[in-house]
């Protein structure tokens, strides 16, 4: 994560934690209007954890993993592979915007599983999808994919 990430993470996560401790506070002395905040904060807070994703590259695919979805981008459908220093203005469509990272949809139907800012790829398909990731070396991760056979333009 980079620091605007973790200072994020930090943050949101506090609050959260907050929200729970006063919710069983509050069921240890008899009052019982904060159980629903509190389950649907750690349900959020649980389930933007299980978000994080595991990137890994395969023969001929680069697989997304985490503990709610594992999917191929499979280097024949890759149109175009690049990294992002920034982005200009990010509209967060559905997904977590912060807590351990992002993770979504943004911008309309992009899919993004970042957990570093500063370490985004956008993997454009020839169908016309976007995908965003941060994998720990991106340059390297660009350079193995783009030298694979089955990448278009070799």
């Amino acid at each position: 994560m980079d620091k605007i990430i973790l200072m994020m993470t930090f943050f949101f996560g506090g609050i959260c934690i907050a929200v729970i401790f006063t919710a069983v506070y509050q069921i240890w002395i008899g009052e019982y209007f904060t159980i629903f905040p509190g389950i649907l904060v750690l349900a959020a807070l649980i389930t933007s954890y299980l978000l994080i994703p595991k990137i890994s590259v395969n023969q001929g695919e680069i697989r997304v993993k985490n503990s709610f979805v594992d999917f191929p981008i499979r280097f024949s459908e890759v149109a175009e592979i690049t990294r992002i220093e920034k982005l200009r203005f990010v509209i967060r469509t559905f997904g977590v915007g912060g807590l351990f990272g992002n993770f979504g949809y943004f911008n309309g139907n992009d899919v993004w599983y970042v957990t570093n800012r500063r370490k985004k790829v956008q993997i454009k398909m020839k169908s016309g999808k976007v995908y965003m990731l941060s994998p720990e070396n991106p340059d390297e991760f660009i350079n193995y994919i783009q030298t694979q056979t089955d990448f278009p333009g070799n």
